[in-house]
């Protein structure tokens, strides 16, 4: 499921599922007129979720053709591959029936590419916040040295005005 990339504003009657963007925006009903009574109708099923014949709808060709370079896929496919031939392949030896290894291989499979999916996520999500926290604490940083530098500066001026004011002489030519 690619994200939309379509730079078209977006009909309003059409529901579009954006992976990496923010939800679908609901409508807040502040039309007038006609189109009040046009726009009840549809809101009444855009607020409603989306089923999954829906969601399956959406699903472009293209899609799949993109699937590796959606962050974390790959990493999640091969440990459900490795995870899906291990445990099934462990039932083949153990129980001897090929049906039931070949379920337990694909029930592992979408497991264990799930769950590793999911923990990648989440680590990009921690690493996120993270980097974020790193860029405060480096603009803090920066903002203290530049604060302390202008203080330092200005104390500077400070005491080169006090020297020139020392060096003038006590007396005054008339």
């Amino acid at each position: 499921m690619a994200p939309n990339t379509d730079h078209e504003p977006p009909n309003p009657n059409q529901k579009t599922l954006h992976v990496w963007s923010k939800p679908i925006a609901q409508n807040d009903g502040q039309s007038t007129g006609g189109q009040q009574e046009a726009q009840e109708a549809g809101t009444a099923a855009a607020n409603a979720r989306p089923t999954i014949s829906e969601a399956v709808s959406m699903i472009k060709t293209e899609d799949f053709a993109t699937v590796a370079t959606t962050p974390c896929a790959r990493q999640g496919f091969l440990a459900g591959i490795a995870s899906g031939a291990g445990l099934g392949g462990l039932k083949f030896v153990l129980h001897g029936n090929a049906t039931k290894a070949a379920n337990w291989a694909v029930g592992f499979f979408l497991l264990g590419s799930t769950l590793s999916y999911e923990y990648c996520q989440y680590r990009r999500r921690a690493e996120r916040i993270q980097m974020k926290r790193h860029i405060e604490v480096v603009s803090e940083n920066r903002r203290e040295l530049a604060r302390k530098a202008a203080e330092k500066q200005r104390e500077q001026a400070e005491q080169e005005a006090e020297r020139k004011a020392g060096q003038k002489a006590w007396y005054k030519f008339w």
